[in-house]
Formats: C-alpha cells, structure tokens, sequence
C-alpha cells in the first residue's frame, strides 16, 4: 500500500504470504456496468452496493489478502477498489461513485 494505506497493488491480492483468513477465504468481484470497479468480501457474503453497482460478477474466488486488507473487511465488511486503467494497481474507495458510466 502506498504512504497514505489508500492504494493497491496487484501483488497484495494475490499474496501467498499472509495468514489465512479465519471466514474461509474471499472472494472479488467486478461491477458489471464499471469493469474498473471491484470489491473484495469474505466467502459465501453477498457484496453491498449491488443496485448502485449494476451488478456484481464474480472474477477470482478464494483469494488471498495481506492484513490490512483483511482488517478494512472486518471493519466494513468489504473492501471496495477503483483499478488503474493499466491494470497496476488501484485506489482504495469508501463508497461507490456516481454516476457510473452508462453502457447503453
């Protein structure tokens, strides 16, 4: 994570060296009207902002987290991520933003 704890990179997600989660792992999804949009949540937990998000898909399931991130999920329940354009990494998010592009 960056100095201030609000970005994200790529190898936290996927990283091996963190302590299992105790829920069973967590799961990531894309928002289906804002690919760039996704959200992290414990296993088998509906992710929020479904409506506002026009639908969340599934894209890796079980997957690994460093602590803080495993932390902003206890705390909030989810952990919601706006992903760079060149796929490199993101921006940590308390809320959805809107509107959201519109696919029409």
């Amino acid at each position: 994570m960056g100095e201030d704890g609000n970005e994200l990179s790529n190898e936290m997600v996927g990283s091996h060296d963190s302590q299992p989660a105790s829920s069973g792992g967590f799961d990531s999804y894309r928002s289906v009207s804002d690919p760039n949009l996704m959200i992290i949540v414990a296993k088998e937990v509906v992710p929020p902002f479904r409506f506002k998000a026009g639908g969340w898909e599934l894209f890796r399931p079980s997957i690994e987290l460093g602590s803080a991130m495993k932390a902003r999920i206890a705390d909030k329940g989810f952990f919601l991520i706006r992903v760079n354009q060149d796929q490199t990494g993101g921006l940590e998010l308390t809320d959805l933003p809107l509107p959201l592009p519109s696919w029409e």
